[in-house]
């Protein structure tokens, strides 16, 4: 068993949005997989992308916005759980004045698998 305390994890940085990674492919022992926390900061977006590899699921965690996948741009909730899989363009519009959070679980990652639209 491992226990994983959020707080002691560093955000990082990136397109538009800021990331922890909980679980690394080396912590889950398993290649090409892992779990990140993924936040907007308020009237921000993450622009479209798409993976041609990884499948991602969402989990929201804080906040609500508009997690778009394809032409499906609905407002996501605490609760929702998104299934992106390779291929899908997909981003973020958050224009609401509260932070946007999700849980990421990456299937099949690679670096530099990251396709701006």
């Amino acid at each position: 068993m491992k226990i994983i305390k959020t707080e002691e994890k560093e955000w990082k940085k990136s397109n538009g949005y800021y990331k922890k990674i909980l679980l690394s492919e080396n912590d889950l022992k398993s290649k090409g997989n892992l779990v990140q926390i993924v936040k907007v900061d308020k009237k921000t977006n993450i622009e479209p992308h798409y993976h041609k590899k990884a499948s991602e699921i969402f989990f929201i965690l804080k906040g609500n916005g508009i997690l778009f996948v394809g032409n499906d741009k609905q407002r996501r909730k605490e609760g929702d759980i998104i299934f992106c899989e390779p291929g899908e363009i997909h981003g973020v519009i958050n224009d609401t004045d509260d932070e946007f959070v999700w849980l990421v679980f990456k299937i099949n990652f690679t670096e530099n698998d990251t396709f701006w639209d």
